[in-house]
């Protein structure tokens, strides 16, 4: 269980360091960005919002804030859209990850370039509780740091995470999941066998394959977490958190291809 006072210095691609929990940025150590997250950020302004809520930037480009995911319910996603609109003509540093996506959107990093020290938009709205850690599996997961932020957010029951429908479902109690199909959800459960095939691993939590529910992890992703030391060996028995999009796949299943999108929580997270 993470405390309140938790404080870790964890470092991001936009050529800072990062202090928690603050969603604010220092620059007094050097970094070491991860693979594809070390392009430069440029000097940019958020103009609007779309009706979507994507940004409108100032340079005429359409972007959405990368390694976050959006509430769809009221009120947290006027909320989340109001802590938006308050920064509307802020000076920002704009660092792409990816894109343009079918909706011409890039992925991005943004931060604020007239404050000391400056403000990380992804990490001010995961600390606040108005936004979930999810990870694109089309670009790079640049800033793993916002599982930490979300955890104290999740225990401190601030914004979304005081509502029953976001908080961790738990895997052996299979008609809730089932309630959720198609929905962005993050699950809790003790992965009771690991089944390794050609292609993909499986994660089972149960011995009903018509009613429980499972992991499904692709050849590149598995090896990723064995390279890790999270192979078979180190993941059966454990009790973990995940977070996907819920599918009927005997019983229910989701993918994950971003190995940090799967925490232990006893042991601690992946490591890097």
């Amino acid at each position: 269980m993470m405390g309140l006072a938790l404080r870790i210095v964890l470092s991001v691609s936009l050529g800072i360091d990062l202090t928690f929990p603050a969603g604010q940025a220092r620059a007094d150590l050097p970094v070491r960005p991860r693979p594809g997250c070390a392009t430069e950020a440029q000097p940019d302004l958020l103009q609007n919002l779309s009706q979507d809520g994507d940004l409108i930037l100032a340079s005429g480009r359409v972007a959405k804030l990368a390694g976050i995911h959006l509430p769809n319910e009221t009120p947290y996603r006027e909320q989340a859209l109001a802590w938006l609109h308050a920064r509307r003509s802020e000076p920002v540093l704009v660092q792409a990850v990816a894109g343009p996506d079918r909706w011409n959107r890039i992925s991005v990093r943004i931060r604020s370039s007239n404050r000391s020290p400056s403000l990380v938009w992804s990490h001010g709205l995961v600390e606040a509780g108005l936004a979930i850690t999810d990870a694109d599996p089309h670009e790079p997961f640049c800033e793993p740091e916002l599982l930490a932020l979300e955890a104290t957010a999740r225990e401190r029951h601030l914004g979304l995470w005081a509502d029953d429908r976001y908080k961790p479902l738990d895997v052996n109690r299979p008609e809730h999941l089932r309630d959720r199909i198609g929905s962005f959800v993050l699950i809790e459960g003790r992965v009771r066998s690991v089944g390794e095939r050609k292609q993909r691993t499986y994660l089972n939590f149960g011995g009903l394959w018509a009613e429980d529910f499972t992991i499904i992890i692709p050849k590149k992703t598995w090896k990723q977490m064995s390279d890790r030391g999270m192979g078979a060996d180190a993941l059966k028995g454990r009790r973990i958190r995940a977070r996907g999009i819920l599918q009927p796949w005997q019983g229910t299943a989701f993918s994950i291809v971003i190995p940090d999108m799967i925490e232990r929580l006893e042991g601690g997270r992946l490591p890097r």
